[in-house]
């Protein structure tokens, strides 16, 4: 006889317990960007008009679908029917239109970074489940920059924008998200699932957000079994990374943070023009070696200006292994030749810069350690920190450095514009390494105007000219480790731009099944 098979679906049910380094401070949207807890508290409790999916893929959130106009200036969005605010009013574009232009109110108080995206966008109400967003020009990034949550205009209307960060609100908000608020104290917060959420009410009911003063704290918690997952944003020590992974009943995920760090080369300085050279210095580093002893493994190296995971990145760059007798051909032919001193000279010029980064201690060590392979290929490096403000002011800002230590941050959409497009070079741009090509200058242009594939082909292209190029040296990619209770069931990890990007599609996640 055939054996009976039976087929096991989630089901609703179980409590699931998360811990976190910090306290709330504003569960607001517009303020969360501030504080890690907030960002995780809102990505639960608020929906935006997009979300993105695990690759960075923007997908309809409260929106039900988009269009565009031909000639991608004109974005119409419509809302998904019967969506309902926690408190049970009605949601409408009403509320959509009265949470953008209240984010462009030059009256608002430590305004997020996202007010630069949009600050030209035209928000209009058609009807009360249709929105449209007038730009002045195309940009195919604009959905991955739509998450922002959605305020609820009827318990909002009547604060003025200045008030809004000391708003009672922070403190009790409202939002559309897969989770409400049912209460919030020093130490935790009781969230409850949300019955009338338009992807689903989710499977576990009842999620509770425990804070503790810092990841020493946290991981006791987790070693403890009082929590069933925890994000350590900071890392962990060998010990406890191997203390985990002993363990049967916990899973470990590494999350790309989207947050790339480089040596920019400033390109305006003859000593760097030939890319022979900065070929070399990429060929010098054994960056592997570095995340390893440095950042004790919690980074994965980088190899363009587009992090991993993302949609638009290229998996074919994996060129520049450490290869120091590479390296020293390529300083060889450009001309850079040893002296009896060990110091490779070129006319008469030796090949000594100043490696300049902040005053964190451990980019000051990934710097050293950097310092210390170049030398080893013949050059003279020295390693200078300086305190924050000083470096942006003095040094970044004037293009005043030789090479630079420094981070390129995450985006939520991976558009490279900002940082390689020559637009950007001079004070206060952010092309940091100066680099200027045409081509990458034409590829960088056209792909903020096109659909998605077709922005694939033209970044693959760029990431190419990158890897031949080597404008400046990427380093790695900053990464967190998210642990969970290996019986979380439904858990698709993603790219962590954000806090709360992890809880991305947690009403799919379950801890029941029948």
């Amino acid at each position: 006889m055939p054996q009976e098979t039976t087929e096991v679906e989630p089901d609703f049910g179980g409590d699931y317990v998360e811990g976190i380094a910090g306290v709330p401070a504003r569960i607001n949207p517009f303020f969360a960007s501030e504080n890690s807890v907030d960002a995780t508290l809102v990505s639960l409790i608020f929906s935006g008009l997009t979300r993105l999916d695990e690759h960075g893929v923007p997908f309809p959130d409260l929106a039900q679908t988009w269009t565009i106009s031909p000639d991608g200036t004109l974005y119409t969005f419509t809302l998904r029917r019967g969506l309902l605010w926690q408190d049970g009013t009605p949601l409408t574009a009403d509320d959509v239109v009265f949470t953008y232009q209240l984010l462009q109110s030059p009256d608002l108080r430590n305004p997020p970074g996202l007010q630069k995206q949009l600050a030209d966008a035209v928000f209009t109400r058609v009807d009360s489940s249709t929105i449209t967003v007038q730009l002045p020009e195309p940009y195919a990034p604009l959905p991955a920059y739509l998450t922002l949550g959605i305020l609820p205009a009827h318990l909002l209307r009547n604060v003025a924008p200045d008030a809004l960060y000391d708003s009672q609100f922070n403190q009790r908000p409202v939002g559309a998200g897969a989770y409400r608020i049912q209460s919030l104290l020093l130490d935790h917060a009781e969230l409850v699932a949300n019955p009338g959420y338009h992807f689903e009410q989710a499977f576990i009911q009842r999620l509770d957000l425990r804070f503790y003063p810092d990841d020493g704290a946290l991981f006791e918690a987790l070693d403890q079994k009082e929590i069933n997952g925890a994000l350590f944003e900071s890392g962990l020590g060998p010990n406890d990374i191997l203390q985990i992974q002993q363990r049967s009943d916990l899973r470990m995920s590494p999350l790309d943070e989207g947050e790339i760090t480089y040596v920019y080369l400033n390109l305006d300085l003859p000593m760097f023009a030939d890319r022979r050279l900065r070929q070399a210095l990429l060929y010098g580093i054994d960056r592997d070696k570095l995340i390893r002893d440095v950042l004790r493994g919690q980074a994965s190296r980088a190899e363009s200006p587009i992090a991993p995971g993302t949609w638009a990145y290229s998996p074919s760059l994996t060129r520049y292994e450490p290869d120091p007798e590479q390296a020293n051909l390529l300083l060889d032919e450009a001309g850079w030749l040893k002296g009896v001193d060990g110091v490779r000279r070129k006319g008469g010029t030796p090949l000594a810069f100043t490696l300049t980064t902040g005053p964190d201690p451990v980019r000051v060590a990934v710097a050293n350690r950097v310092a210390e392979a170049w030398n080893a290929l013949g050059a003279s490096v020295t390693v200078e920190s300086s305190g924050l403000t000083p470096l942006v002011r003095d040094l970044i800002e004037q293009r005043d450095y030789e090479a630079l230590l420094f981070v390129d941050p995450a985006k939520a959409d991976p558009d490279p514009y900002d940082a390689w497009h020559s637009e950007g070079s001079g004070s206060r741009g952010n092309n940091l390494a100066q680099f200027s090509n045409s081509r990458v200058d034409a590829l960088l242009e056209e792909a903020r105007t096109a659909p998605n594939t077709r922005r694939k082909v033209l970044y693959d292209e760029f990431q190419e000219i990158f890897a031949q190029e080597v404008p400046s040296i990427p380093l790695y990619v900053s990464r967190a480790l998210y642990v969970q209770d290996a019986d979380v069931s439904g858990v698709r990890v993603s790219q962590l731009t954000e806090p709360g990007d992890r809880f991305w599609q947690v009403h799919e996640w379950f801890l029941k099944t029948r």
